[in-house]
């Protein structure tokens, strides 16, 4: 289906002739069901009509227009590289800040989790040293009471351990 606005434009080309069969076929379709697209065909139409009546005759441009013309043309400034920057600058800063503060919000809202961090890492962490418990269980001279002491430590961390399960 076509808009007005399309339709607008093929209207244009429809009353100067330039308009292709597709693109015809189409308006027409626009136009039957379209009663303003209708009476815009129908203005242009009276105006075209209107204006090839007129027959102005025996007008001249003054002497040496085209030559003034021209060189006003070559006067006029043209845009530079930078105007065409400045513009597009203008559009892309404020997107380029808005996408800035979008990643600031979500990364302010989704901070990282509390890292859990082993007894060791917290008495490394502390400048404390982490082998000053066991260091009394190596330090004994008799093989066979550093074993029972290990032994016994190992159990009692066993025992902490299914105590924080229940």
């Amino acid at each position: 289906m076509m808009n007005c606005q399309k339709a607008e434009r093929l209207i244009s080309k429809l009353v100067d002739g330039r308009l292709g069969s597709r693109d015809s076929a189409r308006l027409e379709g626009h136009l039957k069901v379209c009663p303003s697209c209708a009476e815009l065909l129908s203005e242009y139409q009276k105006m075209k009509n209107f204006l090839s009546d007129l027959k102005i005759t025996g007008v001249e441009p003054l002497p040496y227009f085209e030559e003034r013309l021209k060189a006003r043309l070559q006067t006029v400034a043209r845009p530079s590289l930078w105007v065409a920057l400045e513009r597009w600058y203008a559009a892309a800063v404020p997107v380029f800040m808005v996408i800035l503060l979008i990643l600031a919000g979500v990364l302010f809202l989704v901070q990282p989790a509390e890292v859990q961090m082993s007894q060791s890492e917290l008495l490394l962490f502390q400048n404390q040293n982490p082998l000053k418990d066991t260091q009394a269980f190596f330090e004994e001279e008799k093989p066979e009471t550093r074993q029972l002491k290990l032994l016994f430590a190992g159990l009692d961390s066993q025992e902490i351990i299914r105590r924080g399960k229940q």
